[in-house]
């Protein structure tokens, strides 16, 4: 099985996503380091301070590693009982095609920019991803690829470990969380 955990940047992938795999047991793929060390980028955005990511070649590079660790893909498989295989975390993993669950981390914006700041970014770059946030731009890009396989988790106030339970649940069909039941658009009024 397939997880992806995607979401703006500062909602909490890099510090969820390894207890997640942790407690159910199965491999993450970091994509930033994937990108860095596989170099999946094709420049750097000098006035955003960014790497410009090759998607078809991190696409094709995640494919390689499924398809090399033989990890099983079938989207009308039942979920097995001991859980996924392979969890693949970034802002950018809800663009690759194959997935059985995708948990967008979404935070208040308000929360978010405390957050990106104590990273020391430029307001130009925290201005950009709070109006992401506030946009649901991971969570509309997600659902276009990947529909009903898509949750939302609140991660303004809960703990990394509370996001875990939640996630758990999610995967394992208890708890359901679509896209629509997180609403940041009144940030963008201000």
């Amino acid at each position: 099985m397939i997880i992806l955990i995607t979401g703006t940047p500062g909602t909490g992938k890099t510090t969820i996503t390894p207890l997640l795999g942790k407690t159910i047991g199965c491999r993450v793929i970091d994509l930033n380091k994937l990108v860095d060390e596989k170099h999946l980028y094709t420049g750097v955005d000098i006035e955003k301070g960014y790497k410009v990511v090759d998607i078809d070649a991190l696409i094709q590079e995640l494919r390689k590693i499924i398809t090399t660790e033989k990890i099983s893909y079938d989207e009308n498989e039942e979920i097995p009982e001991e859980g996924p295989s392979i969890i693949i975390e970034g802002h950018l993993s809800h663009y690759f095609p194959l997935a059985d669950f995708v948990i967008v981390l979404r935070t208040e914006p308000n929360i978010l920019r405390d957050r990106l700041q104590k990273r020391d970014w430029e307001d130009p770059k925290i201005r950009e991803n709070l109006q992401a946030e506030a946009l649901d731009i991971c969570t509309w890009e997600a659902y276009q690829t990947h529909g009903s396989k898509v949750h939302e988790v609140n991660t303004s106030s809960i703990t990394p470990e509370e996001a875990v339970d939640i996630i758990k649940m999610i995967i394992s069909k208890e708890e359901s969380l679509p896209p629509g039941n997180i609403d940041f658009s009144e940030f963008l009024k201000r």
